[in-house]
């Protein structure tokens, strides 16, 4: 399914899109709010000013996706999605569940991480950590860059 039959479907009220294949999808200047999208594959897809509030991508596939000023939002479930040599550039993640999920070799430029739930998550690899800022996230047992584990919250 491409990007435009994905739009024309939610707006006809379809709202499930369990294990869809968006593979490859250009999203600019798009929000997606509300709907299910769990097990969903959106690998090698660009974001631009666009991404998802209230919706669920629990073990979606991001692999090698491109986001720049992007963003989850408004209680998003992204609970193991799979976010594996992903780019991301001026990105935020805020009030989203992350548990288990995998960000392993992703570039983290800029990404902001707010109210978010890091438990179990794999972060080994990743670049330009140094760039990403965290205000009440909970760490458990997260995979840090340097396959340290971690547990705390900030």
């Amino acid at each position: 399914m491409d990007r435009e039959e994905l739009i024309r479907k939610y707006a006809g009220g379809e709202k499930d899109f369990t294990g869809r294949n968006f593979r490859g999808s250009h999203w600019v200047d798009e929000i997606i709010r509300g709907g299910i999208y769990r097990e969903a594959d959106f690998s090698n897809s660009y974001f631009d000013a666009s991404g998802f509030d209230e919706v669920d991508l629990s073990f979606a596939k991001f692999i090698r996706v491109r986001m720049y000023e992007s963003g989850f939002g408004k209680t998003c479930c992204l609970e193991g999605i799979d976010f594996s040599y992903a780019i991301f550039g001026q990105c935020n993640f805020s009030g989203v569940n992350l548990s288990q999920a995998v960000f392993k070799n992703a570039t983290l430029g800029e990404v902001s991480f707010r109210n978010v739930d890091l438990s179990y998550v794999d972060l080994s690899g990743v670049e330009r950590f140094n760039e990403v800022s965290f205000k009440n996230v909970i760490f458990y047992e997260t995979i840090m860059p340097d396959g340290s584990i971690y547990t705390d919250s900030i």
